[in-house]
């Protein structure tokens, strides 16, 4: 019986060390994939805007919003906020793996407001 119980308690006891894990990636790859995440949000972020320009018209949508459907509003927010936030982003993922040598700001930049049409596109935003 007391046996038993020292087997179970000891079970018990180290049943939580396997969840603390590491895992190490190398560096390389990793910055690697920071650009291509990245490139893929920006790129996007760039067509949609193109595409806000060309298919999106100003008005009001029954949800709230300056353009005429939720859809538009939709990409829209997603353009204004990768355009302010994606540099911050990468930058604050380096710096969280001790890749980047001084820390980012501790907030992410302002989103533009949300107007229609859309505002210009910040020097440097576009690929």
């Amino acid at each position: 019986m007391t046996r038993n119980l020292l087997v179970f308690s000891s079970i018990l006891l180290f049943a939580g060390c396997g969840a603390q894990r590491s895992v190490i990636r190398d560096a390389a790859v990793y910055q690697a994939e920071l650009d291509q995440y990245d490139r893929w949000a920006t790129g996007q972020a760039a067509h949609l805007r193109k595409f806000i320009g060309e298919h999106c018209e100003c008005g009001s949508d029954p949800e709230g919003g300056p353009f005429a459907t939720s859809e538009c509003k939709e990409a829209a927010d997603f353009v204004l906020t990768v355009e302010a936030r994606a540099e911050w982003h990468k930058s604050m993922s380096l710096w969280n793996a001790g890749l980047l040598q001084e820390e980012p700001p501790a907030s992410p930049p302002a989103i533009a407001p949300l107007s229609c049409p859309l505002p210009p596109a910040a020097e440097g935003t576009q690929p």
